[in-house]
Formats: structure tokens, sequence, C-alpha cells
């Protein structure tokens, strides 16, 4: 499979349409899409949907799946290009849920280079069921989660836990109160995301799942949706702490609360020297 054939396609998803991705390779959009039907050819599938009038580009179901591997491509074609310089090059790759990369991952890879320097480390943020698949198919040594995985070719190892905060904007009621009662809280201002099952039965115990102002995946988005002063969302410890640094309150909150966790997983089957370099570190 040509590799350059796999750049462009990462290239059109990433600049949005054939067109841009041309410009950017300094070649005809006719030539580009050439390239694109051709590794559609190799396939046997169609990676992106065309219609006439389409702007941008939208993946097919096959598109979605061919992306994740398309990216490891590219990465295991670097490290082999490393081959040439004759060096024993080891190399490490690191998926992580987005609470934990701003709150712990830099500080470990920092110390993990500091010990070893010449290790190549990839550090990446998915979410937690993409890092276990991730895991499984052997596409990267190391995965920061927030569940502990269930499978027999995993194993995982709990790295820290933490409390649960309400965050408000900063002219809420509640921005000045060092603990809030969860009574406090109205649900039609509530923003919600789950983050592990344990903290979706404590939240749907107290509050009817769909009685929330909005339901969202991911915290920056959720963000997006404080526009009332009583709106709130409930977070764990480091998100809230980041969230403090964008101009809103963290609020501790009273009562019996879930932890949390936050675990190292990795393949067992996995025996690189630089995955024990890590685990050592660790």
């Amino acid at each position: 499979m040509d590799i350059e054939s796999v750049r462009i396609f990462l290239d059109v998803l990433r600049a949005g349409s054939m067109t841009a991705a041309a410009e950017e390779h300094f070649m005809s959009q006719p030539a580009l899409g050439k390239r694109i039907a051709m590794l559609e050819k190799e396939l046997g599938v169609s990676l992106f949907r065309r219609g006439k009038g389409q702007a941008r580009v939208e993946l097919t179901t096959e598109g979605k799946a061919f992306c994740d591997i398309a990216k490891r491509m590219l990465l295991l074609n670097e490290q082999a290009l490393e081959l040439k310089t004759g060096s024993e090059k080891e190399f490490l790759t690191i998926a992580s849920i987005r609470s934990a990369h701003d709150f712990v991952v830099p500080e470990m890879v920092l110390k993990l280079k500091k010990q070893h320097p010449d290790l190549s480390i990839t550090v990446e943020e998915h979410h937690t069921a993409e890092i276990i698949e991730l895991l499984e198919k052997k596409r990267i040594d190391v995965g920061i989660i927030q569940t502990e995985a269930v499978s027999r070719n995993l194993t995982s190892s709990l790295l820290y836990d933490e409390s649960y905060m309400a965050v408000v904007k900063m002219d809420s009621p509640l921005a000045g109160k060092e603990k809030a009662d969860p009574e406090e809280l109205d649900a039609k201002h509530g923003i919600f995301q789950v983050f592990d099952e344990e903290y979706e039965k404590w939240f749907t115990s107290r509050w009817r799942p769909y009685s929330v102002k909005i339901r969202v995946n991911t915290t920056p988005t959720a963000v997006r949706y404080f526009n009332e002063a009583e709106d709130w969302m409930i977070v764990p410890e480091a998100v809230a702490h980041l969230l403090e640094g964008q101009g809103f309150a963290a609020v501790s909150l009273s009562g019996e609360l879930p932890q949390h966790r936050v675990f190292i997983c990795r393949n067992k089957t996995n025996n690189r020297k630089a995955l024990a370099k890590f685990m050592e570190c660790m």
C-alpha cells in the first residue's frame, strides 16, 4: 500500500475537502481524487461519501475504521525509517483520557524522558473505550483510562483516585461557597457528562437522566453551554481545577460521593522493553 496515498487520505480529512488538500500537496483536485480512488480500490471499500454540491468530505463507516489504521501506518512508517540511522531506537505509545492528560500525564512522560532520553514517546488522547480497543489490537503500549479493563488480554492497576466537584460560573450563587449540597443544584441547569458507571449511577439516583439542561460527551463541549448563572456541572477534581483556570469556580460537594478512579492499563502479551521502562518509572 502506497504510504503517500495514506497520508493524502488523512490530509483530506484534516483539510475538510479534496480541493483544500490538493492545494496543500500542489496537485490538481482530479489527480488527488485519483489517488484516493486507487486507495479505495485496493482496500475494496469507499472511504468518503460523495454527493453533488457537497462542500466538506464525510467519512463512510469503513472510512472511520480506516482512519485509525492510517494514523498507525504513518506512525509505524516513521519508526521504520529510523532504522536507517543505525541506532537501536525504542518506541512507546501512550494513550490517555483527557482529565489525566491535563493532570498527571505530562509529569509522568517528562520523568520517563529524563530517565531514558533516547526513548521515542508518542502521546495520544482518546476516550476509555477507544483506548481499550487500541490496547486489544496492540496499536498502543499503555492506556490511562477511567475504568478497570475487563478483558483476559489486558491488565489494569490503579494510578490514582479523586473526588468529584461542582463547577459553576463565577456569577453563580454557589461560587463563593466552600461546600454545596447536591440538593442545591437544579436539574434544569445541569450539564451532564458520563465519567464512569459508578458516577452515572450516583448521578441518576439524584437527578432523572433526561431532566438536565443538556448531555455532552466531552468537557470542552460542556463549557460552551454555560450561559446562565445557575448552570452547573459535576466533574472529577482534576477537571474542576483545570476549569478554574478558565474562569469557572470549583465547589466541593457534601454527602457521600463516588470516587473517580484512573487506571494504567496494558496488554499482557506486550513484552517490549520500552513498556517495562515505563512501568518501572511509574
